[in-house]
């Protein structure tokens, strides 16, 4: 057994489920799920209210905004209300530093989480013990709502390191006792290390595999490919798009139904699918206004929240940099939650051409994936190397042929504009971030 593993399950079995308020929120969120929607928006104004007061008394930066806009700890009498505070970014927590947390707590008791960097410059943030028993009611309801109890085991193929890079053998997985985790290393994810992944998925009897959609999506068409059966329960997706077509792999693979959740290290919005593959915005877990984007038709919003749980940096109207699309239909599972229609990706994750035209991230996935998803190719990235160039990168699977490379080349020239040209380059496996997942795009250009 990996000491570390067994020291930090211990210290998160500690602080997330009895430490804390875990199994009160639990058994609270168990009801609050079937408030109507009227009750749910007195709960949120609440909470809300609560916040805003917390953030005047304790946080130097919102008492000098709050005093700066004449807003006052009483001054949120509806939802509405919040909107006299302005819109906060990445960049402006960055800069408040220390004078966004509050004064309630000492850096030095706080744990910290890191947010990806996908969109700029990395952001720490601050979380008190408390809001950490909070969040894993909240996770544990999506786990719930995919049939997934406290006590049964889970595999993860995220951003948690069990294995120095370029080691290739098969201790590449650490199981944690406490937390009924099986650790999987995301970045030595290959051909050659599915078939011992694979094995230790059985030897753990594990009923469900959590992790990024790139990855699980790699984990199950590798499987179908090598004839490896594995029978799930369930497998939860999380931080990368999840196109039909990883969908379709992964159930296919696993024989399971596929949970798509949204979140994000600031701790200020949650979107959980249903058993109907719906996609349900929290309201319990924070205040979240979607703003349509200019030039959209108001088809596609970006989505600014303000979280209510975690106390020692609260974010009040933070713009996460992410876009979704919305729908007025309701859900048959009965909950009274705003449905989402879809989750479309982060702003400024571009393709500049020659004559000004962008590409975002969101129109790549559908290239890469969607339009583009090549039989026998596991993995692809574009790079872009060059103004007019791009570099195609692609994992070949072991039917992979000569008219597997030409049909994706064909593809490619229909979808992209005709000022970019493209090479293809045949990699062994794609490189992770730091966090383990697998970028769609990569501009080595000036954007």
């Amino acid at each position: 057994m990996n000491p570390k593993i067994i020291a930090k399950g211990i210290l998160n079995l500690l602080c997330k489920r009895y430490m804390g308020p875990f199994w009160i929120r639990r058994r609270w969120l168990n009801r609050t799920q079937w408030l109507d929607k009227e009750k749910l928006e007195q709960l949120q104004l609440n909470l809300l209210k609560r916040t805003v007061r917390h953030c005047y008394r304790t946080v130097a930066y919102y008492k000098k905004i709050m005093d700066e806009y004449g807003i006052g700890m009483d001054t949120i009498k509806t939802l509405s209300d919040i909107k006299s505070f302005p819109i906060l970014t990445k960049k402006e927590v960055l800069e408040a530093g220390d004078s966004i947390i509050s004064s309630n707590y000492h850096k030095r008791i706080l744990r910290t989480a890191r947010t990806g960097g996908s969109t700029g410059t990395p952001l720490i943030v601050y979380r008190n013990w408390i809001s950490i028993g909070n969040e894993h009611a909240f996770v544990q309801r999506q786990w719930d709502w995919a049939g997934i109890g406290v006590s049964d085991r889970c595999a993860y193929l995220m951003s948690r390191v069990v294995a120095k890079h370029g080691r290739q053998n098969h201790r590449l997985y650490a199981y944690d006792p406490f937390m009924k985790d099986l650790i999987l290393s995301t970045h030595h994810l290959s051909i050659k290390t599915v078939k011992h992944f694979a094995d230790a998925i059985r030897k753990y009897r594990v009923k469900a595999i959590v992790g990024y959609p790139s990855a699980i999506s790699f984990l199950a068409k590798s499987c179908l490919n090598l004839g490896i059966e594995l029978n799930l329960k369930a497998a939860l997706t999380t931080s990368e798009i999840l196109t039909p077509t990883m969908c379709q792999n992964i159930t296919k693979a696993f024989r399971c139904k596929v949970f798509d959740f949204y979140g994000s290290a600031e701790r200020v919005c949650y979107i959980h699918n249903c058993q109907y593959g719906n996609y349900h915005l929290i309201p319990e877990y924070g205040y979240t206004e979607l703003i349509p984007l200019n030039g959209s038709d108001k088809k596609f919003y970006k989505v600014v929240s303000t979280g209510f749980w975690n106390s020692a940096m609260p974010l009040i109207r933070y713009d996460t940099g992410d876009i979704v699309t919305k729908t007025k239909r309701t859900c048959p599972c009965g909950r009274q939650f705003e449905v989402i229609d879809s989750i479309d990706g982060r702003q400024g994750d571009i393709i500049k051409t020659p004559s000004g035209r962008q590409l975002g991230v969101t129109l790549i996935i559908q290239i890469l994936y969607v339009i583009c998803g090549t039989k026998h190719i596991l993995e692809s990235q574009i790079v872009q190397d060059g103004l007019d160039h791009l570099t195609i990168k692609y994992v070949p699977d072991r039917k992979f042929e000569t008219k597997d490379l030409n049909d994706f080349r064909n593809l490619l020239s229909k979808s992209l504009p005709d000022e970019l040209k493209f090479d293809f380059r045949s990699v062994s496996t794609i490189e992770k971030t730091g966090n383990g997942k697998v970028r769609p795009l990569v501009s080595l250009i000036n954007a």
